[in-house]
């Protein structure tokens, strides 16, 4: 399932210039892993694979889509050409596929992945693969929310939710995670008392389980919550909470990050209620 505490994040990991010089490097450095691998034993077996995947996974951290979408192609081609159709590492491919077509901005090739796949007979034949079925609920969410199609996203993000809660309960890493795709698209829909009472959900399961979340996606949250009270009318608890969130970026990065610097300036929206 994809990380959504994601999209609470106030600035990209990539205004760092260590974390970008970093995600380059290791770029550089899996194209050459790439040539050598095929070289060695050409691109029909897993070794080249798990090259193949990692290069997609920092390409995707680069935001160099265009790049994502062609490894995303030569993974799901080889799995095809290895297992067939309907082997479970070549769906995880063709999911893997749909995603980096939507993160290219393609989003009817990714609807049409989307349908594709939910079309198959999960609970009949595929049992066993019912975690993929779930990511493909989450990735036409996806869809929906780049279409801006929220009514349709938190259908189905409720429905995602419902169903992970009943296999592993409302604690579980997976349920929290779709819990906050819910908060997310209610926020987007206006729905504020509703996207406040998950975010808080959220935020108790993060102080049980810290390691959960980065520093950045815990402050990101601080902030939706903040703007949820701000929303409702509660202006108190909201300057508290801005407040709170912009001390942990400065503890936490530095006054001179970027996340500090976001952070000072909705401060300042804050005090001429800008926003």
């Amino acid at each position: 399932m994809e990380n959504y505490f994601a999209r609470l994040l106030l600035t990209s990991e990539l205004d760092d210039p260590i974390y970008f010089a970093k995600i380059h490097q290791q770029i550089a450095d899996l194209e050459k892993k790439r040539v050598k691998q095929f070289n060695e034993q050409g691109p029909m077996n897993q070794a080249y694979l798990l090259v193949l995947n990692a290069l997609n996974m920092a390409y995707l951290q680069a935001r160099d889509t265009e790049k994502e979408l062609e490894i995303a192609q030569q993974i799901y081609a080889t799995n095809q050409s290895l297992y067939g159709d309907e082997h479970e590492y070549t769906l995880e491919a063709l999911l893997a596929l749909g995603l980096s077509y939507l993160d290219d901005g393609q989003a009817e090739e990714a609807l049409g992945i989307a349908t594709s796949l939910l079309e198959k007979p999960w609970t009949e034949t595929l049992g066993e693969s019912y975690d993929i079925y779930l990511d493909v609920l989450g990735f036409q969410g996806d869809i929906y929310h780049a279409k801006k199609l929220y009514d349709k996203e938190l259908l189905i993000r409720k429905h995602v939710l419902s169903l992970l809660e009943e296999l592993g309960g409302s604690t579980s890493e997976q349920a929290v995670l779709a819990r906050c795709a819910v908060a997310y698209c209610q926020e987007k829909l206006k729905k504020y008392k509703d996207a406040l009472s998950h975010y808080l959900v959220i935020r108790s399961f993060l102080e049980a389980e810290p390691e959960f979340a980065t520093e950045a996606e815990k402050i990101g949250l601080l902030v939706h919550i903040g703007r949820c009270y701000r929303k409702l009318g509660d202006f108190e608890d909201s300057k508290a909470i801005y407040h709170w969130a912009y001390r942990q970026a400065n503890t936490h990065y530095g006054p001179a990050s970027s996340l500090t610097q976001k952070m000072k300036r909705l401060m300042g929206s804050l005090e001429t209620n800008a926003f």
